[in-house]
């Protein structure tokens, strides 16, 4: 489970069968590798939910990052706060959000000046965007941004 140290551990660990190469981060927790979750936030809960949580001491962490115009409103709102009773009713333990365009991450990469506030989620704990390393800040753009 590399929460913290999937950038890392990915630099040592040879390729995997997911399609991630030699030397790229590996998934952090039981998250989907970066772009083999393109069906729906869902999919991706219900998937990591199949895997035994009991035997993980910490529990299992799942990141997503859903584009801001899914939860804009009172109805993404409700399907956000509905699929995690799904997930949770599946025996899930631990999933956590970014609710952020590509775009805007890029931005702040481009002028960190205009973005000391932002904050992300990254694996079980939250810090500002311009604060990571570039590897950290390109490891969450490259996350899927789910938009529905």
């Amino acid at each position: 489970m590399g929460i913290s140290n999937y950038i890392p551990m990915g630099r040592v660990l040879g390729a995997t069968p997911d399609g991630r190469k030699h030397g790229e981060p590996s998934s952090e927790g039981v998250s989907p590798y970066v772009g083999t979750d393109q069906s729906t936030p869902l999919a991706a809960m219900r998937s990591s939910a199949k895997l035994n949580q009991e035997v993980h001491s910490g529990g299992t962490l799942l990141n997503l990052r859903l584009s801001p115009e899914l939860v804009a409103t009172k109805r993404g709102q409700a399907n956000l706060g509905g699929m995690i009773q799904t997930l949770f009713a599946l025996g899930g333990f631990h999933v956590q959000f970014n609710c952020i365009s590509s775009e805007t991450l890029r931005d702040a990469q481009a002028h960190p000046e205009n973005y000391r506030d932002l904050l992300v989620r990254v694996a079980g704990y939250s810090t500002q965007f311009v604060n990571l390393s570039r590897a950290m800040q390109d490891a969450i753009i490259a996350r899927t941004e789910h938009r529905g």
